[in-house]
């Protein structure tokens, strides 16, 4: 399995495990208590195990903030790419006919190398040796638009090329970039410390009872493991349930425009 996908479960597991003995420990320490602290010399105890709950339900909700937006972000920015995509390679027609070919060709190169980092495991395989690929054909391809130019049409039509092509560049980084873009571990990890906490206190007012409501604490431990993995989810929109697969289609719908040729027309 890929690591990305195991982190993807285990961490929803490990905070519902933690959730779960942190429950435990709660109940047990009311009962400790019970016997030397009345129950009626707690005061504000309500308050602080509110204050604690509203802290976790923030955090959830401000990730899940984030992650939507992250989500939008990132289909946002294949559509852009894509339409860039589909400029620049009808501006290659710019390009004097003796050039035009081979830059078409590593075109085609490289948007099949793109269409390859939306695999997620497949680029996860091929690492580092994808990225130098994709460098030796952009570079390629720059390089040879820039030195066809003084043998374009005008300087208005050289432009227009460059132009398009270096905005594929940059929405193709932009892309990238969005991909590693996640909310901080810092938060992460405050969101798991505050969702124990809380599951304390909540085991703590179950040790009331004197019998532990596995019921009540799992429920809890599910909810919050539960929203915690379709975050996650969000997050990595390459690997889990939710995807961007639908969007990426617009990159392969633009890849399959190019090996269609226009038929000539003839004049009757």
């Amino acid at each position: 399995m890929n690591l990305v996908k195991l982190t993807m479960l285990i961490v929803p597991i490990t905070i519902f495990v933690a959730m779960m003995l942190a429950a435990i420990g709660g109940h047990r320490l009311a009962l400790r208590r019970a016997a030397k602290v009345p129950a009626d010399s707690v005061v504000g105890a309500g308050a602080i195990d509110a204050a604690v709950l509203g802290l976790l339900g923030l955090l959830l909700a401000f990730w899940f903030n984030v992650a939507a937006n992250h989500l939008d972000l990132r289909r946002n920015l294949i559509v852009e790419e894509a339409n860039a995509m589909g400029t620049a390679w009808l501006r290659l027609d710019l390009l004097p006919a003796d050039t035009r070919r081979p830059v078409q060709d590593q075109f085609r190169s490289y948007v099949d190398g793109r269409l390859a980092l939306t695999s997620g495991p497949e680029a996860d395989r091929r690492g580092v040796s994808l990225d130098k690929e994709l460098d030796d054909i952009r570079t390629s391809i720059w390089t040879t638009s820039v030195a066809a130019v003084p043998r374009c049409e005008s300087p208005q039509a050289a432009m227009l090329l460059l132009g398009s092509l270096n905005e594929m560049f940059d929405a193709g980084t932009r892309h990238d970039a969005s991909f590693n873009a996640h909310t901080p571990s810092a938060i992460v990890a405050l969101l798991a410390v505050v969702a124990i906490v809380a599951t304390v206190l909540v085991g703590y007012d179950l040790g009331r009872a004197r019998r532990f409501e596995w019921f009540h604490a799992t429920l809890f431990a599910g909810v919050v493991a539960s929203t915690i993995w379709v975050i996650y989810d969000l997050e990595m929109p390459r690997y889990g349930l939710i995807r961007v697969d639908d969007y990426d289609r617009t990159i392969r719908q633009v890849r399959e425009g190019f090996d269609r040729v226009a038929e000539p027309t003839h004049a009757a």
